[in-house]
């Protein structure tokens, strides 16, 4: 197996991504990921740290590394109609802007401890200023490395940062 230095993850993981120093490619041509779990977390958690409006493909992501249904979501939300989970995700109807804000913080809280290498601001969802999608400069990416650190009796801890 060979390590890539930059790799565009996008069609695996689903939302636009490059890792760095990340992946290794089989003989064969596949890849091999570092820490799925770890991985889709910090993925999952970054997103939700960018100030920018979540769309349909985004919101899709999010639950599925959450592990929720559409209904489970909902729930978890505080949702009384289920089915709008189903309307954001294929982008017929945008979140407002609190219940954007309450989708956020559910992955945070969630998520957050399996990311690690991502410092979280306090207060970094209720203070957020969410700009409209339309107003991004440029297309959304989340850029991560695999870090790995050296830990007492020769172990090595991974775990993935920004690259930014």
């Amino acid at each position: 197996m060979q390590r890539k230095n930059e790799y565009d993850a996008t069609r695996e993981l689903g939302v636009p991504v490059t890792l760095i120093d990340a992946v290794e490619e089989r003989e064969d041509g596949s890849v091999k990921f570092t820490n799925l779990d770890m991985l889709l977390a910090t993925v999952a958690v970054a997103r939700v740290l960018e100030p920018i409006q979540l769309v349909g493909a985004e919101l899709r992501f999010l639950r599925s590394v959450l592990g929720l249904t559409g209904a489970e979501f909902a729930e978890a939300i505080n949702l009384s109609d289920k089915s709008v989970v189903s309307r954001w995700e294929n982008d017929k109807v945008r979140l407002g802007g609190f219940t954007e804000k309450v989708v956020r913080q559910l992955v945070l809280n969630l998520l957050g401890p399996r990311a690690p290498g991502i410092a979280v601001p306090e207060n970094a969802i209720p203070g957020m200023k969410i700009r409209p999608r339309e107003l991004a400069e440029g297309a959304l990416r989340i850029a991560l490395r695999l870090e790995r650190q050296s830990e007492a009796a020769g172990q090595s801890a991974e775990q993935y940062a920004s690259a930014a």
